[in-house]
């Protein structure tokens, strides 16, 4: 990044955050390594203890150093912008630190921030405001730049505003100590504007520092401000993405013109609305009032593909009974006074409703998907069971669950699930409705002696070859794909999650990707007690 920037003897340089200092010794480094005598650098650090060690230790001199929130700091003019700034989330800033950074975001958007966004983007566009004409931005921001919604203004920003701009992404976990992936942007040519992003991959740094590229390409940038996953499709290969649009579009549609996929219910407290057998005796509640439930995603991998095919003690029963008083049974007043003296009423999912112990929006959908998976096991929810938010429920619009599930299974809707849902750290996926709702699944009636296939492999913990039986009926069959074209799908699945599960430095390259149980456990126990998971988890 430093060599990339210095191109001169006179360039004028800031680092908005210093920190340990790693990014000015390197720039002077490279400053010498052309011949000059060093970098004129400016830093800028809000940490007391870390500023008088800058000072301290010399990396800095007095006049050269700031001790300040960056955001606070009055653009003067500087050349290069180089650093990596922090990745905080606004609303866990102190009150006045998360609204210096909205105002300086919205000073050079024209418009509000979104509130749910992080600091690393007011950080990037306060940045821009110190560029002379023609200077440059050189930063380390979080792969979820690429496709979050609130980031989409900074791609316009920054295509109207540099002449160009460019996305690194590299395999190898820079942090190896932490479950953030990263990508480098470079913009270059602070007063021009450009309509397309280049975008180069890597599989280590080393091959970055080599220029031994495994892709490169361009990305419009509409299509990155429309919110589409452009930088992912950018990883396949160009016969694939020609193939997507020419065969593929016209033949498939998207989920939610045939299935409309919501968040499960959130009951805020779940050992309470799922009480045991012994708890059920105890207080004597009614069968009427327990309503049969799914809640946990990772129950659906060989059961089968069918509700009904769910062992007994898998299930769920949820406390439901009735919103009026005068309709509850003694047992369950025993039981609602025994949740609020207990405190079970002042949770907030709790706290926030009337009356606090019915859970609402349970439904009995047509069918379940996981929220956490990236080979999901589609169930077809045959048992009328209701599911917690570790899953998604599907209500179908047009035709039925049987008929939409065997077009499901093929391997296209594994590269469709890589290019439409994004991954939480670590590479697990994470299914939030309106992406569910955008994965294509092909337009295909399927024999229905299939489904029975289908399962079998499911029950036997081969869901990858579950997917892939449905090539042929669908695939080459409805779609018209050769052998040749099927096989390139799944090449794109498995580039795909290649670049998802970024790995330590010293790991090894991958071609497959198991999920990994420890962190589905810990994700999926997150939402069973009470996460909002289309609201808290998905960032």
């Amino acid at each position: 990044m430093a060599s990339w920037c210095i191109r001169r003897g006179d360039e004028r340089v800031l680092e908005p955050s210093v920190g340990d200092g790693v990014f000015v010794g390197a720039v002077d480094l490279a400053a010498r390594g052309r011949g000059l005598d060093g970098a004129d650098i400016t830093g800028v650090e809000i940490a007391v203890d870390t500023y008088m060690g800058i000072v301290g230790q010399g990396l800095l001199p007095p006049d050269k150093a700031i001790l300040s929130d960056f955001l606070a700091v009055q653009p003067f003019p500087v050349d290069v912008v180089i650093g990596n700034p922090p990745y905080v989330r606004l609303r866990h800033l102190p009150t006045a630190d998360a609204s210096r950074a909205r105002t300086a975001a919205a000073r050079v958007l024209g418009k509000p921030m979104e509130p749910d966004g992080s600091v690393w983007m007011p950080f990037v566009l306060h940045a821009a405001e110190f560029l002379a004409p023609g200077g440059r931005l050189a930063l380390v921001l979080p792969y979820d730049a690429t496709y979050v919604r609130y980031a989409r203004p900074l791609w316009r920003y920054l295509a109207d505003n540099f002449r160009s701009v460019k996305v690194i992404r590299i395999h190898e976990r820079v942090f190896p100590d932490i479950l953030q992936e990263v990508i480098l942007l470079l913009a270059d040519g602070r007063g021009g504007w450009t309509h397309e992003i280049d975008f180069e991959a890597f599989a280590t740094p080393a091959h970055l520092a080599g220029d031994e590229a495994i892709g490169r390409g361009s990305v419009n940038v509409d299509r990155v401000v429309d919110g589409d996953r452009a930088f992912v499709e950018a990883l396949l290969p160009t016969a694939l993405v020609e193939l997507m649009r020419e065969k593929v579009m016209p033949g498939t549609d998207e989920v939610r013109k045939s299935v409309s996929f919501n968040i499960g219910y959130v009951s805020g407290d779940k050992k309470f609305f799922h009480p045991g057998n012994e708890t059920i005796k105890r207080y004597a509640l009614p069968t009427e009032s327990l309503v049969g439930a799914v809640t946990s995603s990772r129950l659906a991998r060989q059961n089968g593909i069918r509700t009904s095919g769910l062992p007994a003690e898998s299930v769920s029963r949820l406390f439901l009974p009735p919103a009026g008083d005068d309709e509850l049974t003694a047992g369950e007043r025993k039981y609602i006074r025994w949740g609020v003296e207990t405190g079970v009423s002042n949770r907030y999912k709790c706290r926030v409703r009337n009356p606090w112990y019915v859970t609402p929006d349970v439904r009995r959908p047509a069918l379940l998907l996981p929220v956490f998976a990236d080979r999901p096991v589609l169930l077809i929810n045959d048992a009328g069971l209701t599911a917690s938010n570790s899953l998604l429920v599907g209500t179908v619009r047009s035709g039925n669950a049987e008929a939409f599930a065997a077009a499901w299974y093929t391997t296209l809707t594994l590269l469709e699930v890589e290019l439409r849902v994004h991954s939480l750290g670590g590479g697990v996926m994470i299914f939030i409705p309106g992406e569910a709702g955008s994965i294509r699944v092909a337009k295909a009636n399927v024999d229905a002696g299939h489904l029975e296939k289908v399962e079998a492999l499911v029950k036997e913990d081969h869901v990858d070859e579950a997917y892939r039986l449905g090539d042929q009926p669908v695939l080459t069959g409805a779609l018209g794909l050769t052998s040749a074209e099927t096989a390139l799908v799944a090449e794109g699945v498995s580039t795909l999650r290649y670049w998802r599960s970024s790995r330590p430095k010293g790991s090894g390259l991958v071609e497959d990707v198991p999920e990994d149980e420890a962190l589905l456990e810990g994700a999926d126990q997150a939402v069973d007690e009470g996460v909002d998971a289309h609201v808290e988890v998905r960032h």
